[in-house]
């Protein structure tokens, strides 16, 4: 009987033991024990190996299986009492350690270090505002200056319109104020064509204090330069026409091949019904430019004719040998030389163009 007593008495104790372990373990780990548990799969932790780790052993706590890298076990006994080797369980399969979880304190933020402070920056003035300080004493006046009301205002090198002319400003221009006549009816600007110039008062408009411009004596004003007087270039005379004009010719009538030039000659006044002929006369003859002239001259009262070769009126005649081909030029002058008819000019190309037989014919026309 006293059997059949210790064994349900030993499984009431083994129970209460478990009963008490499972409480004990849910309040190391900080379960709650609020609402019903949903059934997870707890992820199996890693392990970082720490160096000189170590664990605390208690009568209800013990360690089982190997001990990881760096590990080592402690128990913790009352103060006096021999303290006792830590309580390995033996046993086969994973170890299963248990941890106090204790709150690291987070690291102390590092002070910056002190040092210079950092210049504050300073704005940069705008170039419209940085403007110079004024400086003590009474301050400038504006510069006067005229604005050109007209379209256009001429600018002239002395005060008046008959000064010579620089140059022009137009409507709107600014230019600013040199001097003034003493009547105040002219303005000596700046600049007009690059230099000072004078413009009238009554074109412009001046602005600004105008009690301190200078006042200029204006140099006697220029006598206008008188225009020149053209004179007339007198027209050279014209040359009177020679008494005699040609009446006929140069012909060639007769065709002669026996190497002989001869001019036939008729000098006469009159008409044609009642020509009379005028002696006096000679025939200026140049060969290429050489004159080969004879001292013949015309002779009167009556005429000869060419007959047998022709029958052609002449009073004056010339002839050369040995002609040949050459450039002639013919006039009808007074013997010493002073022509009185128009100048003709001929060719002649040898016998064999028979053209050595000339006929000209001269009549006093004035």
């Amino acid at each position: 009987m006293t059997k059949r007593l210790w064994l349900p008495l030993l499984g009431a104790l083994i129970l209460a033991a478990v009963s008490l372990s499972c409480s004990v373990g849910q309040a190391i780990v900080g379960r709650s024990a609020a609402g019903p548990a949903t059934a997870t799969k707890t992820p199996r932790p890693t392990f970082t190996p720490l160096a000189n780790a170590t664990i605390t052993a208690t009568a209800a706590l013990g360690v089982r299986g190997p001990l990881p890298p760096g590990v080592s076990v402690a128990s913790v006994e009352p103060a006096g009492a021999a303290s006792p080797s830590p309580t390995l369980l033996p046993g086969a399969g994973n170890t299963n350690v248990i941890l106090f979880a204790t709150e690291t304190p987070r690291p102390s933020p590092t002070p910056l270090p002190t040092g210079t402070p950092e210049p504050t920056a300073t704005a940069t003035p705008d170039s419209e505002t940085n403007r110079p300080t004024r400086q003590p004493g009474p301050r400038a006046l504006p510069t006067p200056y005229v604005v050109v009301d007209a379209d256009t205002v001429n600018g002239r090198k002395g005060p008046g319109n008959t000064f010579p002319l620089l140059g022009e400003a137009v409507k709107g221009a600014e230019l600013m104020i040199l001097a003034r006549t003493p009547a105040g009816d002219w303005w000596q600007v700046c600049c007009i064509a690059n230099q000072p110039a004078w413009v009238s008062a009554s074109l412009v408009t001046a602005l600004g204090p105008l009690e301190g411009i200078p006042v200029l004596t204006p140099p006697p004003t220029p006598a206008p330069t008188p225009l020149p007087t053209s004179t007339a270039t007198p027209s050279p005379a014209p040359t009177p026409l020679p008494p005699f004009d040609i009446a006929a010719g140069p012909i060639f009538p007769i065709k002669r091949d026996t190497g002989v030039l001869t001019i036939w000659v008729k000098v006469y006044e009159g008409p044609s019904d009642n020509q009379k002929p005028l002696p006096g006369y000679v025939l200026k003859v140049a060969r290429d430019g050489v004159d080969v002239s004879g001292p013949e001259q015309s002779r009167g009262p009556y005429f000869n004719y060419t007959k047998p070769e022709g029958n052609f009126e002449y009073n004056l005649k010339f002839e050369m040998e040995y002609a040949g081909e050459a450039k002639w030029r013919i006039y009808l002058a007074k013997p010493d030389g002073y022509r009185v008819s128009p100048i003709s000019e001929f060719t002649t190309l040898g016998d064999s163009y028979r053209n050595l037989v000339i006929y000209i014919a001269y009549w006093l026309a004035r």
